[in-house]
């Protein structure tokens, strides 16, 4: 029997995470997309055809009996609040299901938290360690030995060297690259296109190549 999933989120994020979820269903029929739960939009509007079910609160959330859920709120410089928002549900972390596109290659000795969502064409590479909530998007590749804390995310098209260390919350942006051995620091932002060759501080915002500091992911989050 397949097991009925709800996605914390919606349009954008969401919607990309459901069609991977549509294309399980279709290759395995491990999961079944019920609905989704979002503060700004009407109880019963059809997201992509599914229904939105309510608000995002812990009341709703411990509504649902033997449901999975998969959390979609990404924000770059809103994302503590949004992991603090996900930490006040109270759902326990076995309950979120982890949404892996079937052409995702993993290799040997991977260790997987919950609620890891994995893009197409994906590869983790051996003795990597994926934590909760990590998101990583298509096409991209994570080396071997590298460990990616949680609420990470890793957008399209990236290349993440062996032996990395990515510290919590950390956005690595499209098409960037990072070299063996570096540190990622904890909520910091690599710029789409980057090429990281030292370590990069937490709450750090770098850009270019070589990468380089142009600001604080911190600073912004307090301006707003």
């Amino acid at each position: 029997m397949s097991k009925k999933v709800i996605i914390i989120g919606g349009p954008g994020n969401g919607t990309v995470i459901g069609s991977v979820i549509e294309n399980i269903a279709r290759h395995s029929g491990e999961y079944e997309l019920i609905g989704y739960l979002n503060d700004g939009i009407q109880r019963g509007t059809l997201i992509n055809g599914y229904p939105v079910l309510g608000p995002v609160q812990k009341d709703i959330c411990q509504s649902f009996k033997d449901v999975y859920f998969v959390y979609a709120l990404i924000s770059v410089g809103k994302a503590q609040a949004r992991v603090e928002k996900l930490k006040s549900l109270g759902i326990p972390p076995d309950r979120f299901c982890n949404i892996i596109h079937p052409s995702v290659v993993i290799g040997s000795e991977v260790k997987l938290g919950h609620g890891v969502i994995m893009m197409p064409n994906v590869v983790i590479s051996p003795n990597a360690t994926i934590e909760d909530h990590v998101q990583i998007y298509a096409n991209s590749l994570v080396g071997h030995d590298t460990s990616v804390a949680s609420y990470s995310f890793i957008a399209n098209h990236a290349s993440i060297g062996s032996k990395i260390k990515i510290n919590e919350g950390a956005h690595i942006g499209s098409n960037s690259s990072i070299v063996e051995g570096v540190s990622i620091g904890e909520w910091s932002l690599i710029g789409l296109g980057s090429v990281v060759l030292k370590d990069v501080e937490p709450y750090d915002k770098v850009v270019g190549n070589p990468a380089k500091s142009i600001g604080s992911v911190y600073r912004e989050m307090k301006d707003k």
